[in-house]
């Protein structure tokens, strides 16, 4: 059926690597001229070119064509000369070929067919055995249009250009066959005249036309080989040009291959002609004339053919328009009601679950799965569940958002096993993903149709001893069962599927958009009734939505919410490390700041936020809140009040009964003591006497200190000298440094300024100064170290005692809790450290066994 071509004296290669269109020779039945560029000398021409001609052949090559021509011929070239300004009679280089008319060379008839091979014109007189009018021609043409108007089926069309042609041409066998998308041939219509046998049904393989024998079906639509049995006429060139180079695909003359030759031989066909059908643009199809003797065909009545045939493509056009557009019709109405239907439901994935019978008229197919985050369900005839879930997971690693997957044949699918349920149910798939993100398919099925093929012999071609690739040599019916195949989806189908996707995405989006509405209304109506300040802030910290007690209280609903100026700069500072620590470890944010409001004043806040991420886990923003913590503080701090007034009062009471009435009774026998010895007492008696006062004056300070303390908040700052506060200390504790012995010392500068409640951080100094004498062993050292630079002052007690134990450091500031057992009731340090925090300052404990400081440090602002 193939007309490739290649030279006869090298072994014939496989047809799909024939350079067909450079056989470097042409048939008997005319000859061939190549022109140069002006269009006066011959460049090249065929072997046979000086027996039609009568001039040797060296004579003809660089001879003028006003030498080898008549007036007629040489006027009819001017309908294509370069010189010819005419635009309705110029015909580009490019241009197909053209018929300039019949014309008599040595008394013999010539159609003359000229073309261009680059700048170069080609002329091909092919002899004309009869001469055939141009009326008979467009009579012949007008009878035809006017029988196509009745026929309503590709059959019917194909039918009557098989018969007008044979009646034309006098061909013994006129076929006309279609290709299929594989390019398999099928013979549509036949017209016989019992000489050939009959092919009507038959299917001719592709291998019989190679791809580049469909591509010169293309370029020349006419193609003749009268007599099989001729000898090639080689082209010769001039000097300097190589005629077996010279692309010959638009030449009526060429010749062809000798394996095409054998092919006709082996059909029992002596003489061929096709005519190309081309729909759209493509290769539709053929019409081939078969003779059992040569046979020629005038060029008039070859055009007549091809005429014919256009006629005929415009009309197959026409049937496949018409039949595409009732299709369309027909699953727009089916894919309007669903969507209808779809776009009233809530959720229209549950839409398109009830209405799968429906959705399956999308694709006109026999069964339809739907597969939904791995929950599927089926309708009509399907492959089984496991098997569909296979086959979504094979389309999900090759499919892309938006694609349509489509095949008739399934099995030919690489990277998927197909087997017995899937091939009888599924032959035939569509399948597209209704979602980007999720594994969500539409997947529409048709069943596997097994149908008997009858091929016009084997479909195969046979290397011969020779080493030789040779054509089928029997063309009688040979048949074929085949599977696994069904029937093709049409365009329509496969693009209704299409828009039946996009329709569902635009509905998927418009239901997500009204979700998001509803969400961020929902989202906008919480935060705004939640008693707290609420804030969203991308990565940076920019702010991307507040509520609106956020900005009541007055902070800025714009910029970064860290800088904002309602925080102090310490905050700001703070919040700002803080978030970026957060984000970098993708965590969660807290910290504590303080807000100036211009309505409600400073006010404590806690600051949380937590990271939100977008579908797929990637981070979107942040969400936070401001919680107001000034009223807890203020309840915590008039709880510690009332637990330190309760304290107090429990110490006041303590003191008040264990000290204040013996003290009163000791003071009063100290008198009554005084008066019994009389004035004239000296001596040691004497001493001891002022001994005692002196030590019931220091019971008498320490009582007096601790019921200060519990009036503080009626005491004001003062300034003072670290060694004016040393020197009321120390003197309390004369008696009990000299009775245990103890080396006390003061260093440090005794003039440093100290600033704030005299007499609580007296009492201060006096708690830790008498904890180590305590903790001092007899003949023990104690120091007293005072320091200041101007912006801090403090003191440190040290003793070279044995130590704070381990397992009380951590309790050591709790109330109740002492190192001295039932001699201590474990208040003071507790009292010590409240004095120290209420004048912003810190006290720091630093033992071993080789004794233990503690560091007192006030801001000098405080």
């Amino acid at each position: 059926m193939s007309d490739s071509i290649v030279s006869s004296d090298e072994l014939i290669r496989p047809c799909a690597d024939e350079p067909i269109h450079l056989s470097g020779s042409i048939q008997q039945h005319g000859f061939f001229l190549l022109l140069d560029e002006a269009f006066e000398h011959v460049v090249a021409a065929s072997q046979n070119a000086e027996r039609f001609l009568g001039v040797p052949l060296k004579l003809i090559l660089g001879g003028r064509l006003t030498e080898l021509f008549d007036r007629e011929i040489l006027f009819s070239l001017t309908r294509v000369s370069p010189q010819v300004t005419n635009p309705i009679c110029t015909v580009r280089a490019e241009a197909k070929a053209t018929f300039l008319g019949t014309f008599s060379v040595h008394g013999e008839a010539f159609a003359v067919i000229s073309h261009c091979i680059g700048m170069r014109r080609v002329l091909e007189f092919e002899v004309q055995e009869r001469l055939v009018s141009s009326e008979l021609m467009n009579n012949v043409i007008t009878n035809f249009v006017s029988t196509l108007g009745s026929l309503r089926s590709e059959n019917e069309v194909c039918a009557a250009l098989a018969s007008q042609t044979a009646e034309l041409t006098g061909f013994d066998r006129v076929m006309v066959y279609s290709f299929d998308k594989e390019g398999h041939g099928t013979v549509l219509a036949e017209v016989n005249n019992g000489l050939l046998p009959s092919c009507l049904g038959l299917h001719f393989p592709t291998t019989d036309i190679p791809a580049q024998a469909r591509r010169l079906y293309l370029l020349s639509t006419v193609r003749i080989i009268p007599d099989a049995n001729y000898t090639p006429s080689p082209l010769v060139g001039a000097p300097g040009l190589e005629a077996a180079e010279l692309d010959l695909s638009l030449s009526t003359l060429r010749s062809v291959s000798p394996t095409h030759v054998e092919y006709m031989r082996n059909m029992g066909t002596y003489s061929s002609m096709s005519v190309s059908i081309l729909v759209d643009g493509k290769l539709w199809g053929l019409v081939s004339g078969h003779h059992a003797t040569p046979h020629t065909v005038p060029y008039l009545v070859r055009s007549a053919c091809d005429m014919l045939t256009r006629l005929l493509s415009t009309q197959l056009n026409t049937f496949r328009t018409t039949s595409r557009l009732e299709q369309t019709l027909h699953l727009h109405a089916v894919q309007r009601n669903v969507l209808t239907l779809l776009a009233a439901e809530p959720d229209y994935l549950d839409g398109l679950l009830r209405e799968l019978g429906h959705v399956q008229k999308i694709a006109n197919a026999s069964g339809v799965a739907l597969l939904v985050d791995g929950h599927l369900s089926l309708h009509g005839e399907t492959p089984t569940q496991e098997n569909v879930k296979t086959l979504a997971g094979w389309l999900g690693e090759r499919m892309a958002d938006g694609d349509v997957f489509a095949t008739a044949n399934l099995g030919l699918e690489a990277g998927l096993d197909v087997n017995e349920n899937l091939r009888e149910h599924a032959s035939g798939l569509i399948a597209v993903r209704i979602s980007s993100v999720l594994d969500r398919y539409l997947m529409w099925f048709k069943p596997e149709i097994v149908r008997t093929v009858r091929w016009a012999g084997e479909p195969e071609k046979i290397v011969g001893q020779d080493r030789r690739l040779h054509p089928r040599n029997s063309f009688a019916e040979w048949k074929e069962t085949v599977r696994g195949r069904a029937e093709a989806w049409t365009a329509t189908e496969i693009e209704s599927a299409r828009d039946f996707r996009a329709a569902l995405t635009t509905i998927g989006l418009r239901k997500a958009e009204e979700a998001i509405e509803l969400g961020e209304a929902r989202f906008q109506r919480l935060t705004e009734s939640l008693p707290i300040k609420i804030f969203i802030a991308d990565d940076n910290g920019r702010l991307t939505y507040t509520n609106d007690l956020w900005t009541r209280f007055g902070l800025l609903p714009s910029g970064y919410w860290f800088d904002d100026p309602s925080l102090a700069e310490a905050d700001r500072t703070l919040c700002r490390q803080r978030w970026e620590k957060a984000v970098t470890g993708n965590s969660y944010f807290e910290v504590e700041v303080c807000a100036t409001s211009v309505q409600q004043g400073e006010r404590w806040n806690v600051v949380r936020a937590v990271p939100f991420q977008r579908a797929g886990a990637e981070r979107a923003g942040w969400i936070g809140t401001f919680v107001d913590l000034t009223e807890n503080r203020e309840r915590e701090a008039a709880l510690r009040m009332n637990e330190k007034l309760a304290l107090t009062g429990r110490m006041t009471s303590v003191i008040a009964h264990e000290i204040n009435n013996p003290l009163e009774a000791i003071t009063n026998l100290m008198y009554l003591l005084r008066n019994e010895l009389g004035e004239d007492v000296d001596g040691s008696a004497a001493n001891y006497i002022s001994m005692v006062e002196s030590e019931l004056e220091r019971i008498s300070g320490i009582t007096k200190q601790t019921l200060r303390w519990s009036r503080e908040n009626s005491d004001r700052s003062q300034d003072f000298t670290g060694g004016t506060l040393a020197d009321d200390v120390l003197r309390l504790f004369t008696g009990k440094i000299r009775n245990r012995q103890i080396e006390l010392t003061v260093s440090g500068d005794l003039d440093t300024h100290f600033h704030g409640i005299l007499g609580q951080i007296r009492q201060v100094l006096a708690n830790l100064v008498s904890n180590a004498i305590d903790a001092a062993p007899i003949d023990g050292a104690v120091e007293v170290r005072l320091f200041g630079d101007g912006h801090t002052f403090g003191f440190a007690v040290s003793d070279n005692g044995e130590g704070i134990p381990q397992e009380l450091r951590p309790r050591l500031f709790e109330p109740f809790v002492s190192t001295k057992g039932d001699l201590g009731n474990g208040l003071g340090l507790y009292i010590s450290r409240e004095i120290v925090e209420r004048h912003h300052g810190s006290i720091h404990v630093d033992s071993s066994a080789d004794g233990t400081r503690m560091t007192v440090e006030f801001p000098l602002t405080a």
